[in-house]
Formats: C-alpha cells, structure tokens, sequence
C-alpha cells in the first residue's frame, strides 16, 4: 500500500481549533459552581414541587456529563492532533474496510458475470449498514435522555432501592416488612389498599390478601379521595383461612374509617421503624400497620 502524503496545515490548523474550543467548553463547565446551575434549574421550573425536583436533578446530571463528555473529547482530539498522520491512516483503514466488506460479490466460478445483481447487493448491505448505525445511535440518545429524567430518582440505586412510583406509605410499608421478615414469608393481609407494589417488591415473600369484591374493580386515588371496600382481619372465615396458611397477619390501612387511632401504635417495632424514617421520636402514623408472627399455618 503506498504511502500517505503528510497532513496539511489547514487539516492541523482545524483540528486543533476544534481541540481549544473544546477545552474551553469543558474549562466553563467545570468552572461553573453547581450551586447556580441548581438555583438556574430551580427557578425555570414550574411551581410543583415535583417539577423543583426534577429540574434540579436533571440539571446537575447534565452538566456532570458535560464535564465528563467535553473532558474525554478533548483528551482524544488532542491525541488525534498529535498523532494526526497515523490517525488519518486508521480512519481510512477502516473505512475502506467497510468499503472492502460491502462490496459487490464476484462469483468466479461462473462463466456469467451478475453485474447488476451483485450492485444490488453491495447498495443493499451498505444500506442496512447506515439503518443500524442510525438505530443504534437514536437508541443511545433515547436512553441517555431517559437516564437523565429518571436520575434525580434513582441515581447510581436499584428499583428495589428506590421503589419509584409508590406512595411514601407504601414505601415504609414495604421496607418494614423487607427489615423485620424473613425472605419466603407467608403472609396474611387485611388492608383497603392495592398490593400489587407490596406483592411485587417484596418477592420471594408471599402475600395473601382477600380483596372485597366491591373493590376488585376500583381505581383508588391519591391521599384516600377514594374509599376502597376491605375486610378487616376478624371478618375473615375460618375457610379464607384454611386457604390462604401464613405465619405473619398483616393490617394496613390508610382511609380514616379503617384507621383507629388508638391502635395505630400498637405494633412497637413498626413504630421504632417509622420514627427512624422520619427522623421524629414523637411521630404518630396517619395510618395502621400492625404486623404479627403468629407461627405456621398449614
């Protein structure tokens, strides 16, 4: 393969003009106090708290992966500056490897030639080529921006750290019985809610729960707008029973007609938990938990 020509100084000149304007980029975002772009987020977004929240999450992700991204490109057009020669060299390896790759195919053991259908095929491949570089790029961008809506939630932690989208009694709920529960526990629930978080987050443990027919096909709504229909634990049958053998009964109520509130601090550990949580010795639940081993039942 005969030897390249040396680059130009217009190549040199735009690659390096392309490295300063990156580093400078880079040198501002680095520079700039996360403190402002907290406060620049904080007062562009709406006035729910939520919206607070995301905006400023999303904000901070944005600008570490500016630093990270402006850093590592200035790093490689540097390198690529330095070493523009041999840089060029490779690129154009590569490319006419991809050229060399998706070109028409010969078939020599054919007396005829396939001109056209081996073009065909060559216009073809290449084609698939560019759908798949374009599917994967596009793919990676809709990520990323997922990434960066999910990151004030989730961060560096797990669904099962975090257990998105669940009321913030639903979340104790489930870390309390994830904290004083073995894991495969058997347990029986009497509760106004829908348990298809708790049944799902606190896998491999097993829940029963006997929903009230009149609430099979209701959509509850947030802060109990929406009573629904439970059985209380003493209303169960000693058939539901025998149905459903546990070694745990759990109550979990949230509406006000469930909630005694003289019972809502029977269950000590549940109330040792939550005041934890809420940083408060003196907390009182708005709502019902009480949690008891009662052994196996077969």
């Amino acid at each position: 393969m005969p030897e390249l020509p040396r680059s130009g100084p217009f190549t040199y000149g735009t690659i390096l003009l392309l490295a300063v304007a990156t580093i400078l980029a880079a040198a501002f975002v680095w520079l700039i106090p996360m403190e402002v772009v907290r406060q620049w987020a904080y007062d562009r977004a709406g006035s729910g708290e939520f919206e607070r929240f995301e905006s400023v999450g999303e904000a901070e992700f944005s600008v570490w992966l500016a630093r990270i991204a402006l850093s590592s490109m200035a790093i490689v057009q540097v390198g690529i500056w330095w070493n523009l020669d041999r840089s060029r060299a490779f690129a154009l390896d590569v490319w006419n490897g991809l050229i060399t790759l998706s070109a028409p195919v010969q078939d020599n053991s054919s007396t005829k030639s396939r001109p056209v259908q081996d073009q065909w095929r060559g216009i073809a491949f290449r084609g698939f080529l560019v759908a798949w570089a374009v599917l994967a790029v596009s793919h990676a961008v809709h990520a990323l921006g997922l990434r960066i809506h999910d990151w004030p939630y989730f961060r560096f932690n797990s669904g099962d750290t975090v257990l998105p989208n669940i009321s913030t009694s639903n979340r104790a709920v489930i870390r309390y019985l994830q904290e004083v529960t073995p894991p495969g526990a058997r347990i029986l629930v009497a509760s106004d809610q829908k348990l298809f978080f708790l049944s799902y987050y606190l896998r491999p443990r097993i829940l029963f729960h006997r929903m009230h027919p009149d609430s099979e096909h209701v959509i509850p709504l947030k802060d109990q707008e929406r009573k629904l229909v439970a059985y209380r634990l003493d209303e169960l049958t000693d058939e539901d029973l025998k149905q459903m053998p546990h070694e745990y009964t759990l109550e979990y109520f949230e509406h006000p007609d469930f909630v005694e509130s003289g019972h809502v601090l029977d269950d000590a550990n549940w109330v040792g938990f939550i005041r934890r949580q809420e940083r408060d010795r003196s907390f009182i639940p708005k709502y019902m938990v009480r949690l008891r081993h009662v052994g196996s039942k077969k």
